[in-house]
């Protein structure tokens, strides 16, 4: 079996702490009292995805779906098991990653 140019190659995930300004800030905190009365705060982290070429962002969404850590280590796992072909499938990403 030949090798395989993983994702991993040309794309980093990382977890970053959301930016909030403003009235986004006042409307995620509102969120987070109204949320954790039901069990569900909003995200505090997105998932970013960067091209390791040129640090460019080429995926960034709310990890507000269970366990960050494991949203993270999903992707990582793609990453490393997938080739930028199959990852943007996998993750409907617009932008060619590899371009």
């Amino acid at each position: 079996m030949e090798d395989m140019d993983t994702a991993s190659t040309h794309l980093r995930a990382a977890l970053h702490e959301r930016q909030l300004h403003g009235w986004a800030k006042a409307k995620y905190w509102a969120a987070a009292i109204v949320g954790s009365l039901y069990g569900e705060a909003p995200a505090m982290f997105d998932l970013v995805v960067t091209r390791t070429s040129t640090g460019a962002t080429v995926m960034r969404t709310p990890a507000d779906l269970g366990d960050p850590q494991a949203l993270l280590d999903q992707v990582t796992h793609d990453l490393e098991t997938k080739t930028v072909a199959e990852f943007v499938a996998e993750w409907r990403i617009i932008d060619d990653p590899a371009a």
